[in-house]
């Protein structure tokens, strides 16, 4: 191994993303440390707890599904949200929130219609109908089912976040007019912007909210756990759907 080529390559990097400390500075000093940190403080915590619970709560067999096994993958991505937050990338948050939304939704969806398989066959379910069932129509049915709504409910309260998801999803000339009435800069280089970032915050919050109340759905012996957590205060701020549901199980 070339030891010096290495050094001088990473050297190199450094230098070329150097200018990027600066966004996180910008991002801590004006957010504060809490909401500066909140996507990997909030969610990656809420989820290493989650993941707590249903194994405490559901033996091995119970947990061998496609559902449990996406979310595992969430905390990977909470991981890059959080990087990209501080380097002021809000865009591409956006196209990963909606790919989540859509890999557990999927996830959901397969469960529910083929809750016998195993996870094998789910996963080649999924496979089958990932080009037939997919993006909104998907989102939707998986929301009417967990909220035991209308598609009228559920368009009226869910379709105007996940359309403004598909606005940094696929080129638009809406989105380019978002970012560049708050930041013009922003469409060429990496910079912060408050406006930016806490409206990136508060979409991040209503994913996951989302998100967890298909867990909740999925693994209802876990809300006792749930309801009794010492951050409940927190889940009734940023997860209120998601106490819709935990109170739900209740009854």
């Amino acid at each position: 191994m070339d030891t010096e080529r290495i050094r001088k390559l990473e050297n190199t990097l450094d230098e070329l993303y150097e200018h990027l400390k600066s966004v996180i500075e910008e991002t801590i000093t004006y957010l504060g440390d809490k909401d500066a940190l909140h996507i990997i403080d909030f969610h990656a915590n809420n989820w290493i707890d989650i993941v707590r619970w249903i194994f405490s709560k559901y033996d091995k067999e119970e947990k061998m599904n496609i559902v449990i096994f996406q979310f595992h993958r969430l905390f990977k991505e909470i991981y890059w949200l959080q990087f990209l937050f501080h380097y002021g990338d809000y865009p591409v948050i956006y196209r990963n929130l909606r790919y989540i939304l859509e890999l557990i939704c999927q996830a959901y969806y397969v469960d529910s219609k083929y809750h016998s398989l195993s996870f094998d066959e789910q996963i080649k379910k999924t496979n089958e109908m990932e080009e037939k069932v997919y993006g909104w129509t998907l989102v939707k049915t998986v929301l009417c089912d967990i909220l035991n709504s209308d598609e009228q409910y559920i368009r009226s309260n869910f379709k105007p976040l996940w359309n403004y998801l598909n606005k940094h999803v696929h080129p638009s000339g809406k989105q380019m007019d978002i970012v560049a009435t708050e930041d013009f800069s922003s469409l060429v280089t990496d910079s912060f912007n408050e406006n930016l970032a806490r409206d990136t915050l508060r979409a991040t919050d209503e994913i996951f909210d989302i998100i967890n109340m298909i867990i909740f759905k999925k693994f209802p012996r876990i809300k006792e756990v749930g309801l009794k957590y010492k951050f409940i205060n927190e889940w009734k701020q940023y997860l209120p759907n998601t106490m819709k549901i935990m109170k739900e199980q209740l009854k």
